[in-house]
């Protein structure tokens, strides 16, 4: 009998959410099929926003974020079958197929478990080749400034769904509090990226905010460093709402240090990815308390 397991995502859900259930579903198959049993997984489409306030979405082929090829053979080497549609499915198997969301199944994972499962997302797991391009060029650009760090910035207005408006301004005030005290204390940090999916005028204005305190600090973010490259700046442009989202993810992925704030799933997925690849912890930190990501996703 062979057991799949499908990643579930919503149409609400953002980059690192659906991400999340992807990896959910690679980490259920690793586990049964360590256990001897046959095992596939169903990788169905992805969603994108279509709007700048986030407030609208369409479907999008898996592999608008993941390297499909590459993840077949990574996942055939672990016997671990690759389908991206149940139709391809006998449905006298179809009851075999057990729905994969972002938090586990019903089941204790064990420590060893939860270890060995993000070693091999964050060192292995291949993602789109296109998007990998443009983050890889971007952070080449970025190498060249003295020390610079990632920041995560989650003040878009798709907030106001789950918060008021005086709410989302308090919450501005106080990241670009928290971005203002990190460059303080950190005497040698030069430059910033931000990571955002802000609008040009609500970024410039996030830049005019910090650079009152830090006139000196060079802040950047993925479109300051592409208008240099209109080649690359024209396929960026060409991207999805979600696919420019992997983007700044994967730079924040790679860059020296890193903050953001733990509510966020882009951030918290980021710090899980960045321990899993050896980061120091000094070189990570998100704002905030525990949340349910540490339970789903801990860093062990």
């Amino acid at each position: 009998m062979i057991l799949f397991f499908e990643n579930i995502v919503r149409s609400h859900e953002g980059l690192c959410n659906q991400l999340m259930g992807v990896f959910r579903t690679v980490g259920e198959a690793l586990f049964f099929s360590s256990k001897g049993h046959s095992v596939g997984v169903i990788l169905n489409e992805f969603y994108t926003r279509t709007s700048i306030n986030f407030d609208s979405s369409r479907k999008i082929p898996i592999d608008s974020f993941i390297d499909m090829q590459s993840l077949t053979t990574l996942l055939s080497s672990r016997n671990i079958l690759v389908i991206q549609s149940k139709k391809e499915i006998p449905s006298l198997l179809r009851k075999n197929i057990f729905k994969c969301e972002r938090m586990p199944l019903n089941r204790k994972m064990s420590i060893e478990e939860h270890k060995n499962m993000g070693i091999f997302i964050a060192n292995f797991f291949p993602f789109a080749k296109k998007v990998q391009d443009i983050s890889s060029l971007t952070i080449n650009e970025l190498s060249v400034y003295k020390k610079w760090k990632g920041i995560h910035l989650r003040i878009e207005r798709d907030l106001l769904t789950v918060m008021s408006e005086e709410s989302l301004d308090i919450l501005n005030i106080t990241q670009i509090k928290t971005i203002c005290n990190s460059v303080s204390s950190d005497k040698d940090l030069s430059t910033i990226y931000i990571a955002s999916g802000l609008q040009e005028n609500e970024y410039n204005r996030v830049v005019c905010q910090i650079k009152q305190q830090h006139p000196y600090l060079t802040i950047l973010n993925k479109s300051n460093i592409l208008k240099n490259n209109p080649k690359i700046e024209q396929q960026f442009n060409s991207l999805c709402l979600e696919e420019q989202a992997l983007v700044d993810w994967l730079v924040c992925l790679e860059a020296p240090f890193f903050s953001g704030c733990y509510f966020s799933s882009f951030a918290y997925l980021a710090a899980y990815m960045r321990h899993y690849r050896g980061f120091r912890s000094g070189m990570t930190k998100l704002e905030g308390s525990h949340e349910f990501w540490d339970e789903w996703f801990p860093r062990l």
